[in-house]
């Protein structure tokens, strides 16, 4: 898609408006195990970039007052309204966040993740959809929903696009489900979950790590990070995986997986220049049990900035 804009002046359909919705209405005791809007609905409508591509978050605070169940939220968008075709359904495991059925409190979390193959120059609407894993005892206190079309844009309109300016937002995902790891050091696992990206003319881009992680035993903690390494995974090292810095872990007591991401901005790359980014995961090895921690969904997204 970069080739096709390489020169050209920037035009309203190339960086249509970023939207989002948030509502705090409580929505308690909520029942359902298959995915509902609740009330009200929290949507927007968006119109396809030149792209085809956004990037998708989703967040919540929820807890539940039994102490079971847990909460998820995930996206759903359809053609033009909420009677259209769907496009994308709702699917915490791939697309959504969540929180522990332990939490006796409101627990906060988003997660983004890369929807492509839009068609430019389309009407969307998007929504939020949410679900319990059980019982009737759980609370939502806030939904979210962000849309941001990509490559990321700025106020640039009527300016020329170099090649270098928007290179392609990447993104990789995979589900298939890590159980018992024991590693305390940063391992890739299998399979691999990386991108290559170029650097674009800023130097600067959005650095995303999410996915799905739990403990069967309810003791450990697991997390997943990002590595960047120059051109390929034997390449010099540009950025250590640290959950600290910008990785995502689960809680200390989270008995069945939660779905959630980390975003960050990764600054001081040279444009041009071929980059390789993994997520590698690890576990703390300092908590009371004993690598009964597992993995459900692993992701990585870079996308360019401004």
């Amino acid at each position: 898609m970069p080739d096709l804009l390489v020169g050209a002046p920037i035009s309203a359909d190339d960086f249509p408006p970023a939207t989002w919705a948030s509502d705090a209405t409580s929505n308690a005791n909520i029942a359902s195990t298959t995915f509902i809007a609740g009330t009200p609905s929290v949507e927007t409508t968006f119109v396809g970039p030149t792209s085809g591509a956004v990037l998708l978050s989703v967040g919540l605070g929820a807890s539940d007052n039994g102490g079971t169940n847990r909460v998820h939220i995930a996206p759903e968008v359809r053609l033009n309204n909420v009677g259209g075709a769907v496009v994308l359904a709702a699917d915490v495991t791939t697309r959504g966040a969540g929180v522990p059925g332990e939490a006796s409190a409101n627990a906060h979390r988003s997660r983004t993740t890369l929807l492509t193959g839009l068609t430019p120059g389309q009407n969307y609407y998007a929504r939020t959809m949410h679900k319990v894993s059980g019982g009737a005892t759980a609370d939502i206190g806030v939904r979210e929903i962000v849309v941001v079309p990509t490559p990321l844009g700025s106020s640039a309109a009527g300016e020329h696009v170099k090649a270098l300016d928007y290179p392609p937002a990447v993104w990789n995902q995979d589900a298939t489900q890590i159980n018992n790891p024991a590693n305390s050091g940063y391992i890739t696992g299998t399979p691999e979950v990386s991108v290559t990206f170029i650097a674009p003319t800023s130097g600067r881009v959005l650095l995303v790590v999410g996915g799905g992680l739990g403990n069967g035993a309810g003791g450990d903690r697991i997390f997943l990070s990002p590595e960047v390494r120059e051109t390929d995974a034997a390449g010099a090292l540009v950025l250590s995986p640290s959950v600290v810095n910008r990785g995502f872990g689960s809680d200390n007591a989270a008995a069945a997986f939660h779905y959630g991401s980390r975003e960050s901005v990764l600054e001081g790359l040279t444009p041009g220049t071929l980059y390789y980014a993994v997520v590698k995961y690890a576990v703390a090895t300092t908590d009371a049990g004993g690598s009964t921690q597992d993995i459900g969904c692993r992701e990585i997204i870079v996308a360019p900035l401004p």
